[in-house]
């Protein structure tokens, strides 16, 4: 029994279809990264770092906060996520750019990505108070290695 090879246009047909899936993966993360830039950049700053006492540090908060229960939806209903101009598929591909952007392999690897459904109902839910609302949420966390306490 011999194998047959595809054909060439298989072969071709198989490069442009990678090429294509490249390039929209690239536009899709060029347009979250410049709506992280337009919408998020002005309080946390190029890199996530924040304002020292005034703006969450992303590099820090993001991982604390997809660790426990309510995080997820609270990076979602904070302010600046709920009541921005952003369409709920470009809030979820800013939000999933921050991730894979701010946060260590361990837990970009363990991420979810946000889709845009849940973006939808995330964002009806207001928060009453974000700063108590981050405190209760943080309290859950052992502060020396992020992991929720028993």
């Amino acid at each position: 029994m011999t194998t047959r090879k595809p054909p060439l246009a298989f072969w071709i047909a198989l490069g442009v279809l990678t090429c294509v899936a490249h390039e929209t993966a690239h536009a899709g993360d060029a347009r979250a990264r410049a709506d992280y830039m337009i919408h998020c950049q002005g309080c946390h700053v190029p890199d996530g770092s924040g304002l020292a006492g005034k703006v969450p540090d992303l590099r820090a908060s993001l991982p604390l906060l997809l660790s426990v229960e309510g995080g997820r939806s609270f990076l979602v209903q904070v302010p600046g996520s709920s009541m921005s101009a952003l369409s709920d598929a470009r809030l979820a591909a800013t939000l999933n750019w921050m991730v894979r952007n701010f946060t260590d392999l361990a837990t970009d690897q363990k991420f979810n990505a946000y889709t845009e459904a849940e973006i939808e109902n995330m964002r009806r839910l207001r928060l009453e108070d974000v700063l108590a609302t981050r405190n209760a949420l943080i309290e859950h966390l052992e502060p020396d290695n992020g992991r929720p306490t028993e």
